[in-house]
């Protein structure tokens, strides 16, 4: 048995690329779990365990549902067809019955009364160990991660009558940042890359790893330095740099130069995460088909059907277990009715390989050249297998502006040379919520983050209101059979979806249109990848980038060919999907991650044409404030009859247009 010392960094924007090592303990933890795991003698008489036993630690009160806190205790057999596309699981430690055990931290929210329970449960796989939907949908804002202090925002999801399931699934989340996974480690050695941008104005002189260098062959270590991606790495003198004496951090003599630093080194003990996957499929097949009375299981009405939810990496996440054959449990029954796989864009993830970094997210993040967008990224390939089993799920896939010039959206509808569209599976629906922004920002009107500056304001538009519909358009789908929304997304047919050279962005001084975009590249990580999920070349060699397109513009700067919410359908500027980082770092062609950008209208047709802007000013367009308030309620209206929003939200999105119109109006001017 090998343990593993190693460090957890999510690196979402530029700004987190500075990383505290995490303590020994976890180690300990990991070693101990490991251990303890292959000594367990499990009461379970079947050929398959699945989920062994679930302890509950806490059940309290929550208004119309019971909340119940606690760890699910799992064992899968590394011998069943179902299980050995997890990489490193026949090198895992094993019980004595055979099986390889792992555990998940739960948070789970049951509707008290059967008939008002909807029978349909909502899992949402957690992004880093935290929810998504609760913010996206309800407003919440989540100050304590421990599972007994999250809330529920306006508690939309206990309304409509869900069972609400959270489950942790990412080996390296640590209890402070949510729900927690615990995997075991499998006794290998091999190569890892670490990967870290040096950013101007930010000097340093090494930087932390995940996972650590094995002390005996850190001599053959190599350390190399490039500004582009796309470019040779050049190695650094063996003599400049040295790892710590922990191995767990690299430091460089005369500091590090702007640009992106790579260690190559062999580690030693890599976490089996592919189990993650197999925790989701098994705890939700448990929810399904578990025995009647058993634990979670004394409320079946209220768990009659399963809608899978997953946003960005988790939505990534999704894509990769419907892709690899986790819609099939261990007895190949189908495990969720419904997907909802929103912001993923093309990518899968670092989630089922030896040394996997489940936090990395792909290039336009700086997460560099991880094994993320990988093909196939169409519906032909992606649900091949979930067709071949009959256990294809139906699926909404959803979009923010952001997706496409961020996550290479248009790979997944589009031919591999980008001239043609592919059209969707008939199970699956795709929705662009137009001019939203992957990671909204926050009114009053700012241009940075905590931690991050940009050039623009940043996106504020929500997407709220579209998703809080499409979920309840979704359950209807699989619950009663009403045929969903058509899909609405930007087409090459109907010119709405093009190379960004060929975005005709109006003239605006004040908000340049954009003069690169991140790029995806064929990525080869050797010969044995496919099969065995283990990287041999590292970093990967490259091939030629894919093409990918981004929505058109209307003379506004606004997107075309998709769902047009109240902010994008009456607009007071441009919104985008895409802004600059100051710092900028265009030779590694990052832009500004997932966030955003917002450039208002002019207030006067004076003072448009004195900045020379194209758009239309404020006057131009609204009377006044209530002439604004007035057609906002009109567009929402619209989307009400499209069934892209909830009647009972028109109020509020009213309100909050007021509120727009005032942040706006309000600035100085520019």
């Amino acid at each position: 048995m090998f343990s593993l010392p190693f460090a957890m960094k999510a690196r979402k924007t530029l700004s987190t690329c500075l990383r505290v090592k995490m303590p020994n303990k976890r180690t300990a933890f990991i070693t101990a779990f490991s251990l303890c795991l292959c000594g367990l003698v499990l009461p379970h008489k079947q050929g398959r365990a699945e989920v062994v036993k679930i302890d509950i630690t806490r059940k309290d009160d929550f208004g119309t549902h019971d909340r119940i806190i606690g760890r699910v205790q799992f064992a899968v057999d590394p011998k069943l067809s179902a299980n050995r596309i997890i990489a490193d699981l026949d090198l895992a430690p094993r019980n004595r019955q055979g099986k390889v055990e792992f555990t998940s931290d739960l948070l789970l929210f049951v509707p008290k009364d059967a008939r008002r329970a909807r029978g349909t449960v909502f899992l949402e796989v957690v992004n880093r160990g935290r929810d998504q939907s609760l913010a996206i949908m309800s407003g919440a804002e989540q100050r304590d991660l421990s599972p007994e202090s999250w809330v529920l925002g306006d508690g939309f999801l206990l309304e409509q009558g869900f069972t609400i399931a959270f489950l942790g699934w990412q080996f390296d989340v640590h209890p402070s940042q949510g729900l927690t996974f615990g995997a075991p480690i499998a006794p290998v050695r091999g190569v890892v890359r670490e990967s870290y941008i040096a950013a101007p104005g930010r000097r340093s002189t090494g930087f932390f790893l995940k996972y650590c260098a094995l002390d005996q062959s850190r001599h053959a270590a190599a350390l190399t330095f490039r500004t582009r991606m796309d470019e040779m790495p050049q190695p650094l003198p063996r003599e400049s740099w040295r790892f710590a004496s922990d191995g767990c951090s690299v430091e460089v003599d005369r500091g590090l130069d702007t640009g992106l630093y790579e260690a190559v080194y062999e580690a030693e003990g890599s976490p089996v995460a592919g189990l993650g996957l197999a925790a989701i499929r098994d705890f939700a097949s448990y929810l399904r088909y578990g025995p009647s009375g058993a634990t979670l299981r004394e409320s079946q009405p209220a768990q009659e059907r399963l809608i899978g939810y997953g946003y960005s990496q988790s939505a990534r996440f999704l894509r990769e277990f419907v892709r690899d054959g986790f819609n099939g449990d261990e007895r190949g029954r189908k495990v969720f009715d419904a997907l909802m796989i929103s912001s993923a864009g093309a990518g899968a993830g670092s989630f089922n390989h030896r040394f996997a970094m489940p936090g990395e997210a792909g290039n336009s993040v700086l997460s560099v050249l991880r094994p993320v967008d990988l093909p196939p990224f169409t519906d032909d390939g992606l649900l091949a297998r979930a067709q071949a089993a009959r256990v294809t799920p139906k699926i909404f896939y959803t979009f923010s502006s952001t997706e496409y010039w961020a996550r290479a959206g248009s790979l997944t509808y589009t031919t591999e040379d980008g001239k043609k569209d592919v059209p969707l599976a008939a199970t699956s629906r795709l929705y662009f919520l137009a001019g939203t922004p992957h990671a909204s920002g926050v009114l009053p009107l700012g241009n940075a983050t905590r931690t991050q500056p940009f050039r623009h304001f940043i996106n504020f538009a929500e997407q709220r209101w579209a998703a809080r519909a499409l979920l309840l358009d979704l359950d209807a789908w699989v619950r009663i059979g009403t045929e969903p929304p058509p899909s609405r997304y930007p087409l090459i047919a109907k010119q709405e979806l093009v190379p960004f050279t060929g975005v005709r962005f109006p003239v605006a001084p004040s908000f340049p249109f954009a003069t690169y975009m991140p790029q995806v590249w064929r990525m080869d990580f050797g010969p044995e990848y496919d099969k065995t999920r283990v990287i041999t070349n590292e970093p990967p060699h490259l091939g030629a980038p894919y093409p990918v397109l981004v929505p058109q513009v209307n003379a506004d700067g606004n997107d075309v060919g998709g769902i047009l919410l109240p902010e994008i359908a009456v607009p007071l500027g441009t919104y985008t999907g895409w802004n600059v980082a100051v710092p900028q770092l265009n030779n590694l062609g990052y832009l500004s991650g997932l966030i955003g950008g917002f450039e208002p209208f002019a207030l006067t047709r004076e003072a448009r044409l004195k900045r020379g802007d194209a758009r239309l000013s404020i006057e131009e367009r609204y009377a006044g404030r209530q002439d604004y308030l007035d057609r906002t309620k009109q567009a929402a209206e619209v989307l009400v009859r499209d069934r892209f929003m909830l009647a009972e939200d028109i109020r509020t999105v009213v309100q909050r247009a007021g509120e727009i119109w005032d942040a706006v109006v309000s600035l100085p001017p520019r």
